[in-house]
């Protein structure tokens, strides 16, 4: 059955409608102007798949509006970022251009979508508009025939072009998606197998003049056809093309959303007993409600109920529902069941509102749509005559030795407000430096012991505010930061940081020279245990740029991470570890030892055959906005360093919160270590770090194969500082 993947949801429309609202309630004012309500489908080839992809599909659209003149008047990256209330435009005749997905030359996982759709915005009206976006990766699947051991076996299929390929292992059903560009038309295909007699076979061939959205089976046979004869029987492999059949619908609409009415939900309403007033919310849903689930200790005495919660669409108990309207708390409800979005006026009268005594009051709103999403979104209610009020300490803003915390002046006749912190467990108070800036109440507090909780409050002449805590983050070091703990492996060929058989920490490219035959001493490593050159204990890390065997380049590294796998001569490598601290600095010792450049690439320009060869270390942290994913194995970075598929570290990522390096573009001084400092520079203070990766190279290109055959960098006693 033929269906679509909807990607971005019909926002729900404002209540133009509500019955009871009158004209200032309304959501939006289309006087004058045009109204337009983007909606997307994508055409999607597969059954379900996980709501965490389909997410990361709706934050990847790229959605353009362009006017008649062919310029662009509207742009929005990703579903979240679409109005809500719909996209005024003048009027006129416009094109919405979409785009979906990952761009990648070959991927089992990646798709990527695109469509366009015209369409006229008029005065004073309202207009939907839906693009259907297509697959645009030409897609390759194979089919095996049952019998096929029977004349070969251990069999693999490769398909792709100069910029990316995909291999398929034995009866491997996944689909491979690959982009197709200006120079790769084509896809070249290898299939490798072992006949019954022991023998190698390999075939190879093409599939010519690829298109999107086209669905490309290599099918392998065996039959009496006229093919070539392998153990007595025929080999034939035929390519079946066929159209992109869309398999399943999944809707990937937000979760219903909860607003105050003129007031932002996250700021507490602070008023003396009987001045709170009318409160009310707005809901807006994509799809029809099934529920609104309100929450708050206040109710199980005010309506004597045995919990602290009721459902208002759902409520069965009719002298409850009335009690409940009799206090107070009313709703209005529309419901367009032709563009399935619905509107909620939910409101909090005065009746309720102003009765309340003193005390803070959190009312938990949980709106359910028809698909099991949840929106919420919490009612404060801080009734008290206080002078002064004791706010919040963001986490973000707690780090090892500082933290910020806030308050507010409740009654402009305050005297002397002032924020107050103390260790928990002690009694004495200490005033912070506090800055008030109209109501608001800040101190920024510094010198503060590493993973020890305070206590905080708002204080004013004669009065003392609630006392809130917060706790300053722990200072933890790296694993293994002093390069003591090794073991051997591969027959005692090969180094490994750690204990064997545990969960790696660091790792290094060791572990692609595990197919060398020739490799029989340990010394031979590029990455290797070194108990002559260290600062301190018994050892250190040696980072040595070999040419290993005359065949390929390898330079001397190690990471944070773990080596995924092999591909070819060519390495897959997760970087990063968990880590939620926040170190302002890198501190080690060192010692470098460069030589000339012996491989170079043109793909790497910086440095050529004959130049001094550089060394590099650098950290950085990392939110949990982009994770990847290879061979089962999940990571906020992935390196690939396959030429046609060379994925690399980006510093200036998205995902980057803090960043630091340092190059050695010479040989360090003396014969022994010494000591370096690496600065971590923060983009972003707002947000704590989910992981952290940290690596280092004798031969800054490595990633490319390039450097000098021989350069050598020592690291020992790496410590993390915290300010």
């Amino acid at each position: 059955m033929k269906s679509t993947l909807k990607l971005l949801a019909l926002s729900a429309i404002a209540a133009t409608a509500l019955g009871s609202c009158s004209s200032d309630e309304e959501i939006f004012d289309v006087d004058g102007q045009g109204t337009v309500f983007f909606s997307a489908t994508l055409n999607s080839d597969l059954k379900s798949r996980a709501s965490a992809t389909d997410d990361e599909l709706r934050e990847s659209c790229l959605l353009w509006i362009s006017n008649s003149d062919k310029n662009l008047v509207r742009e929005y990256m990703g579903l979240d970022n679409v109005p809500d209330n719909g996209e005024k435009l003048v009027a006129g005749h416009y094109t919405a251009l979409a785009w979906a997905g990952d761009s990648v030359p070959a991927s089992f996982t990646d798709r990527y979508f695109t469509g366009s759709q015209e369409f006229d915005v008029r005065k004073n009206s309202t207009t939907a508009v839906n693009i259907t976006c297509r697959i645009a990766n030409s897609v390759v699947a194979v089919k095996y025939a049952d019998d096929i051991e029977d004349v070969l076996t251990d069999y693999t299929l490769t398909v792709g072009h100069s910029q990316g390929s995909l291999t398929f292992e034995g009866r491997d059903e996944r689909r491979g998606y690959f982009m197709m560009n200006s120079r790769d038309h084509d896809l070249e295909w290898t299939l490798t197998g072992k006949l019954s007699n022991g023998d190698e076979y390999t075939r190879t061939g093409t599939i010519e003049g690829c298109a999107p959205a086209v669905l490309y089976t290599l099918s392998i046979k065996c039959s009496t056809g006229e093919e070539e004869v392998i153990g007595g029987a025929y080999l034939t492999i035929e390519i079946d093309e066929s159209e992109i059949v869309v398999e399943d619908e999944i809707q990937l609409t937000a979760a219903p959303e909860v607003k105050g009415y003129n007031f932002d939900l996250a700021t507490p309403i602070r008023a003396e007993k009987g001045t709170v007033g009318r409160r009310s919310l707005w809901i807006k849903s994509s799809t029809e409600l099934k529920g609104i689930v309100l929450t708050c200790d206040y109710f199980r005495d005010l309506f004597a109920i045995d919990g602290n919660d009721f459902d208002l669409l759902q409520m069965t108990d009719t002298d409850l529902a009335a009690r409940v309207e009799a206090a107070g708390i009313t709703y209005q409800l529309n419901h367009d069941a032709d563009n399935d979005w619905t509107t909620v006026k939910l409101n909090f009268e005065d009746t309720f509102t102003d009765i309340l005594p003193d005390g803070e009051y959190a009312i938990r709103v949980d709106a359910i749509d028809a698909k099991g999403k949840t929106g919420t979104g919490t009612l404060t209610i801080i009734v008290s005559d206080a002078p002064v009020a004791t706010g919040t300490c963001d986490a973000a803003s707690v780090w090892s030795t500082k933290a910020t915390i806030t308050g507010e002046v409740t009654k402009p006749d305050a005297a002397n407000p002032v924020l107050c912190y103390r260790k928990r467990g002690t009694a004495t108070w200490t005033q912070a430096e506090t800055t008030v800036n109209g109501t608001a109440m800040t101190a920024a507090l510094t010198g503060l012991e590493p993973a020890t909780t305070y206590e905080f409050a708002a204080c004013a002449d004669g009065y003392e505010g609630a006392v809130a805590t917060f706790t300053t983050d722990g200072t933890p070091q790296l694993t293994n930061a002093g390069f003591e703990d090794w073991y051997t492996y591969k027959s005692d060929k090969l180094w490994g940081f750690g204990s064997e058989g545990s969960e790696k920490f660091w790792d290094s490219g060791n572990t692609a020279l595990e197919n060398y035959t020739f490799i029989v001493k340990l010394e031979t490593n590029p990455t290797s245990k070194d108990e002559t050159v260290k600062h301190s204990g018994n050892s250190s890390v040696r980072l040595k740029s070999v040419n290993v065997g005359g065949i390929q380049f390898a330079a001397g590294n190690m990471f944070i991470g773990e080596f995924i796998r092999t591909d070819g001569t060519n390495g897959v490598l997760g970087w990063g570890r968990s880590w939620t601290a926040r170190p302002t600095k890198l501190k080690g010792w060192a010692k470098y030892s460069p030589v000339n450049v012996t491989k170079d690439n043109s793909e790497y320009p910086n440095l050529k055959k004959g130049d001094l060869d550089n060394g590099i270390i650098y950290i950085a942290l990392l939110d949990n906005s982009v994770i990847k994913e290879d061979s089962g194995k999940k990571y906020p970075v992935i390196v690939k360093t396959k030429a046609s598929e060379r994925t690399l570290f980006d510093k200036n990522g998205s995902n980057v919160i803090a960043y630091g390096e340092l190059v050695f573009k010479q040989a360090t001084d003396g014969d022994g270590m010494v000591e370096f400092e690496i600065p971590l520079t923060y983009n972003r203070t707002d947000v704590k770090p989910t992981y952290i990766m940290c690596t280092a190279s004798a031969s800054i290109g490595g990633d490319y194969f390039v450097g000098g055959d021989g350069s050598a960098l020592w690291l020992d006693d790496l410590e993390l500082v915290y300010e």
